[in-house]
């Protein structure tokens, strides 16, 4: 029989969880002088039952493709040595609206998920929008890519790993993709299920 956690249980087994992924963590960067810290972007747990009847444990992990951009995607020739950033055997570019989107929207969108519906980008890949409106009055759609998968050695985890996040439209796919609850990707998840788009 389960045992309901308390409170205070639940955070404190969220502050063991994340401190597992500490190697997940970011260094602070310099960009053109200014110091960016990236401690908002730590891994971070959460508890929550997508109708099970019982507390999954969600550790949440992020890649450095929320405040970088690819070296192709940049066109400048060359790029300023200091505005390089190298992660896990890649060479990005730091992006200052990316980081600035990733300080102001990403996390609370992430903690916000159990409240949207998730367009399925492909299996096993979601993909939510946030969308804002701009000082013209149209509508921006930051994109943010991300897999939940069941972790290997403990039970009851999952883990959510946030590959991207960046502003961009929605394709004519995206807009017609299937869209599905945040309890549903987290059940599927959990059970070793895939999800069609």
């Amino acid at each position: 029989m389960d045992t309901a956690l308390t409170v205070e249980d639940e955070q404190r087994h969220a502050a063991q969880a994340a401190a597992e992924h500490a190697h997940n963590r970011f260094a602070p960067v310099t960009y053109q002088g200014e110091q960016w810290s990236l401690s908002h972007l730590d891994p971070f747990a959460f508890y929550h039952d997508p109708a099970l009847g019982y507390q999954l444990q969600v550790v949440v992990i992020f890649s450095c493709h929320c405040f970088t951009h690819g070296i192709e995607k940049d066109g400048r020739c060359p790029i300023p040595a200091e505005e390089l950033y190298q992660a896990d055997g890649e060479t990005r570019v730091l992006d200052t609206v990316r980081y600035a989107l990733s300080l102001d929207v990403l996390v609370p969108l992430i903690n916000a998920l159990h409240q949207r519906h998730i367009i399925v980008a492909e299996p096993g890949n979601n993909y939510v929008t946030f969308e804002r409106p701009t000082a013209t009055g149209e509508v921006e759609h930051y994109g943010v890519f991300f897999s939940v998968t069941k972790a290997k050695s403990r039970k009851k985890r999952l883990i959510l790993r946030v590959q991207s996040a960046y502003l961009r439209p929605l394709t004519e796919r995206q807009r017609k993709a299937k869209k599905v609850k945040f309890d549903t990707l987290l059940r599927a998840a959990y059970e070793g299920r895939t999800i069609n788009a």
